[in-house]
């Protein structure tokens, strides 16, 4: 007869042996859970993966926009470039046309100028007469047309005191005037005769001739041809 002792015995075994088996299965299925099972920092992971290409997409479009954006202003620019050399072409033509136009005008207006100087500017000289003792006698003669004699300066150097008595000299005329010896005893071969003499024309512009008569005894010896100045 079997033991019954023994059968108890062995029974237990198997059975502890088998409820130590289910629990290690149950462990390592629970350690496999907990294995497999999402951490947080995969979920972090996955989030910043999902967000991270979007953000990548809008990051091109706005580099690309930027872009585009630059091709615009340079091509913007481009366009005000363009336009300003063509201004700038147009000016220069209209400056040229101007300063084309300014020395015509500038012409006409000497060539206006010269004629009017013709129709009113006085031609004034002097022609010595006679020589009678201190006292030269000499014509003013006006071989232009009308002047007004406003002043006459003397020069540096100047033997002679200076006699205008008139004011006025009409177109063709001839009117006395006269010059005396500051010291006749002093008179040589170097005497000379310097003024200046202020005058008007008609059109009230102002004109001034220097007379400079070097050496005037020669002149009233009437050797006119090498001894006289005028300016």
């Amino acid at each position: 007869m079997p033991n019954i002792g023994s059968s108890i015995i062995y029974a237990t075994a198997n059975r502890a042996s088998l409820i130590a088996s289910l629990e290690n299965e149950k462990k390592m299925k629970k350690e496999n859970a907990v294995r497999n099972k999402p951490k947080i920092t995969d979920w972090i992971q996955s989030i910043a993966a999902a967000i991270s290409i979007p953000a990548a997409i809008v990051a091109c479009i706005v580099f690309f926009q930027k872009d585009l954006d630059l091709q615009k202003q340079i091509n913007s620019l481009n366009t005000i470039a363009i336009q300003s050399i063509k201004h700038t072409k147009l000016l220069t033509n209209q400056v040229e046309i101007l300063k084309n136009e300014l020395e015509f005008q500038k012409y006409q207006n000497n060539l206006s100028l010269s004629h009017r100087k013709s129709e009113v500017e006085p031609i004034l000289v002097i022609e010595f007469e006679e020589y009678n003792g201190d006292l030269i006698s000499a014509s003013l003669i006006n071989n232009g047309k009308s002047a007004k004699i406003l002043r006459f300066k003397e020069n540096i150097p100047n033997d002679f005191e200076i006699y205008i008595p008139f004011q006025n000299i009409g177109e063709g005329k001839k009117k006395d005037i006269s010059f005396r010896y500051k010291n006749v005893n002093e008179r040589n071969e170097k005497t000379i005769l310097n003024f200046t003499l202020t005058y008007e024309d008609i059109d009230k512009k102002t004109h001034s001739k220097n007379f400079k008569f070097m050496n005037i005894e020669e002149i009233l010896n009437k050797k006119f041809n090498n001894k006289v100045i005028t300016n």
